[in-house]
């Protein structure tokens, strides 16, 4: 692409290279993506592509290629294409923060970013908050329960209230009260714990065993044993799929038949992979129970995402199967917010752009997709996208926690839904 943007952004980075990001975050910040004309304009997926959760990665690409697969063909956001730009983060802060600096050094016209990347989001947001790039998340970092960062919005509940769901779901829809905790010590994980805990206390389970799970060993055999002996009834967890693989499989050796109830975070292919290796399918589908955010598998919002998944499923790792699930359809919604707040604003300018983020979801006419969006809006009506993960309504600290479903693995039939009165009394 050649335009006097590209010129700018070489002079940023020599510039950057010699005084630092935070000079270059100061003198051109946002000059990529303020370009004239009709300029592509990018998104960012800044997600781990590498290391054991790679699949988090593939499947919100997924969403966001299906998203401006729809918006290119309409047309484009107030007339510029769209591009997804994968960033690997690895998960890991140590890698996302080098690739978060390269990111906002180096993309021409950068306008957004979207991500899922719980563990790194306290080491990246005060990056692309300062560079002023909107960035729509659907990690679940606690500390963002209480966010004050201008340019970040999360369109998931945190993962603390991801435990209070579980608890609610135990106590809701199980008779078991006798809980075990088996989470995996990385950061993601274990956000999942004062949730869990404070969800316990309010509806009276009792927490009889809260073991932490140093992930990828080799064998977990004392691990299982403290389980086996605790007492409890049903146990919770979350770990990577390579551990998920050891520690189900010697939970089994162990005779250790209790139920599970597992978070979104197992809620990927190579996790369902090593659950079937170790426990065999029938029990993993009639023994486990997943609990996580729920996305509508029906009506326009979700006939037009099908849609456009199926039109980019070459481009897809794994194939479209894999990908219709929430960790796609959340950004695939977040995709189009952006290009909605584009539209909407008639600019390019990040800034300008995310100050319009929360504006296209709190409209009164109620659309449901980018098309149907960028017809009210020219024709001068206010609009309420709702998409396949519903209706999206920021607070104060710009979360939008989504409705709540118990699914059942492999089938990912929806067994139940919980309701939002139901998840309050576990948040207390």
């Amino acid at each position: 692409m050649r335009n006097p943007q590209r010129r700018i952004r070489s002079a940023c980075v020599a510039t950057a290279a010699a005084a630092g990001l935070a000079l270059l975050i100061s003198a051109c910040g946002s000059s990529a993506a303020s370009a004239g004309g009709h300029a592509p304009l990018t998104i960012a997926n800044f997600d781990p592509f590498s290391g054991p959760n790679a699949d988090y990665g593939y499947v919100e690409q997924a969403g966001c290629l299906a998203a401006i697969h729809l918006i290119n063909g309409d047309g484009g956001a107030d007339g510029h294409k769209l591009s997804c730009l994968i960033v690997d983060s690895r998960g890991d802060p140590a890698d996302a923060v080098p690739a978060a600096e390269k990111m906002l050094t180096t993309t021409n016209n950068l306008i957004g970013i979207v991500d899922q990347d719980s563990g790194v989001l306290t080491a990246t947001v005060p990056l692309f908050d300062q560079a002023h790039i909107p960035d729509i998340s659907i990690g679940g970092d606690v500390p963002f329960d209480h966010n004050h960062f201008q340019y970040f919005w999360r369109t998931v509940a945190g993962d603390d209230q991801a435990g209070d769901a579980l608890a609610a779901y135990i106590y809701y829809r199980t008779p078991y009260r006798k809980v075990a905790a088996m989470f995996g010590t990385d950061a993601a994980a274990q956000g999942n714990i004062p949730g869990l805990v404070n969800g316990a206390k309010n509806l009276g389970l009792h927490i009889v065993l809260n073991e932490p799970i140093a992930i990828d060993q080799q064998s977990y055999a004392t691990e299982v044993q403290r389980l086996k002996s605790s007492g409890a009834q049903v146990f919770t967890s979350e770990y990577d799929p390579q551990t998920a693989g050891v520690i189900l499989g010697e939970t089994k050796q162990a005779g250790v038949t209790l139920p599970g109830v597992l978070t979104s975070g197992t809620f990927v292919p190579t996790w369902d992979t090593a659950a079937k290796a170790a426990i065999g399918s029938s029990t993993f589908i009639h023994q486990y129970i997943r609990v996580m955010p729920y996305a509508f598998a029906s009506g326009p919002a979700y006939a037009t995402w099908i849609q456009g998944l199926d039109a980019i499923e070459s481009q897809v790792r794994g194939g479209n199967q894999d990908a219709q699930q929430f960790y796609s359809e959340a950004p695939y919604d977040n995709v189009n917010e952006l290009a909605l707040a584009i539209q909407a604003s008639h600019s390019t300018n990040p800034t300008v752009i995310n100050s319009w983020i929360p504006k296209v979801s709190e409209g009164s006419t109620v659309v449901h997709t980018f098309a149907e969006g960028k017809q009210a809006l020219e024709q001068g009506k206010t609009i309420n996208y709702v998409g396949v993960i519903g209706a999206i309504h920021y607070n104060k600290y710009h979360n939008s926690p989504g409705i709540w479903a118990a699914q059942q693995p492999l089938t990912n039939k929806v067994v139940t839904l919980l309701s939002a009165a139901e998840l309050s009394k576990a948040i207390g």
